[in-house]
Formats: C-alpha cells, structure tokens, sequence
C-alpha cells in the first residue's frame, strides 16, 4: 500500500499520530460506530502456509491469517511485523501486497450487538524464526500445497480461501 506522509508542503512526522492503546471498555464503544482498518498476512513457513484458529470474536474458532488492527501512527508493514511478532513469534521477510477486502460479521467482542466491520489487507511474507503462538490464537496449521485440495478449501471462509488462492501458486 502507498502511504503518503506530506501535507500543506511538507513530510508529516508520523510518530505525533502515534497514541497509546485505549482502555477495552472506551475500544468497546467506539467499536460499534467505527470501520476497523487491519492487516493480515499468510506466512509461508516450513513448506507450507500459516493458519491458526482464533480463540476470540469475531471468527472465532474459525482458521484465519494471523493480523489484526493496524496500528495508528505506524506504516503499515512495520504494524504488521509487530502484529506477527507479537501474535506467533516469526519474523517476516520479503513481504508483498495481495489486496484488499471488506468482511462484515455478526459476532463481536464487546456485547454491543452490532456486529464487526473490516477493512483489511492482506500480505504475504516469508516467516522466520521458531513459531510460537500468543493466547488469543491455537493449533497452528501448516498448509502444504498438495495439502490445499477442493475438499479443504470448503472449510474456508471465502476471504482465507480467496488470498489463499493467490499464494497457493507461489509455493
């Protein structure tokens, strides 16, 4: 994704845009008025494809990339490298932009009622390093591509399936 860092003719000083994390209880109200901006990314790893299932709404017990919201005043591909730092230990290499999507989903985290809406774009990278999940996420797959048949990509959400397309080739 392009990032631009310039306004009234001169760069923009990103770091200022930074703002430490909000309680749940305020990130719970806003939640339900706000599109969440995120990024996700399949890693490819050991031969294969990393996909975990998340332990927490919305899609839990659903497989899913690892990612999540990007964080304000950071570029993006930093956002993510933190995101998978902090969610499986790998570190990325050579990572590339697949696209964007929009998910829209029921269940939520807060209570609210209102459901989930997303942004989220997707990449995919090398992965390094010893995988280690965080407690928010569980059973660590692996997906080699003789693995990726017609039969388990029924298992998939449409937006996995979709990108998981895209990289499936790229093994």
């Amino acid at each position: 994704m392009k990032e631009y860092y310039f306004e009234n003719g001169h760069k923009v000083n990103i770091r200022k845009l930074k703002t430490p994390w909000m309680s749940m209880e305020q990130y719970g109200k806003i939640h339900k008025k706000i599109i969440r901006p995120c990024h996700d990314i399949i890693i490819k790893y050991r031969g294969g494809f990393l996909l975990v299932i998340r332990k927490n709404y919305p899609l839990k017990d659903i497989l899913w990339p690892i990612g999540g919201q990007i964080e304000r005043g950071v570029k993006i591909e930093d956002s993510l490298r933190r995101r998978v730092k902090k969610e499986c230990n790998l570190e990325l290499e050579k990572i590339i932009e697949l696209g964007y999507a929009r998910t829209f989903c029921e269940t939520e985290p807060f209570g609210h009622g209102k459901g989930t809406d997303t942004i989220n774009f997707m990449y995919f990278a090398q992965g390094k390093g010893k995988l280690k999940l965080d407690n928010l996420h569980s059973s660590p797959t692996i997906i080699k591509p003789e693995q990726y048949t017609q039969k388990f990509r029924k298992k998939l959400h449409p937006y996995v399936k979709d990108f998981m397309d895209l990289v499936i080739p790229l093994a």
